[in-house]
């Protein structure tokens, strides 16, 4: 179901974006950042090109300690 699911990822990612530059609580983000981290663990690097690419500047400001916290905290990187 990853691969069905993948093409819909980038929509709610970009809401999330979204949502951050027009202000959002820290409680919502803070309860939120689970569910990202999921959406973004479905995301290849072609998803994550198409987010990059579909973000203006100021959202990639925003968007990057999320995108950094779930690269150090949350994806996998093959270590037991």
């Amino acid at each position: 179901h990853k691969d069905i699911f993948k093409k819909y990822v980038v929509g709610l990612i970009l809401c999330y974006i979204k949502a951050l530059s027009e202000g959002m609580s820290p409680i919502t983000k803070k309860k939120l950042m689970p569910s990202i981290y999921a959406l973004l663990d479905v995301c290849s690097d072609f998803e994550t090109r198409q987010i990059n690419a579909m973000i203006d500047v100021p959202s990639k400001t925003l968007f990057a300690p999320v995108f950094k916290s779930y690269q150090k905290f949350y994806q996998y990187h093959g270590q037991a």
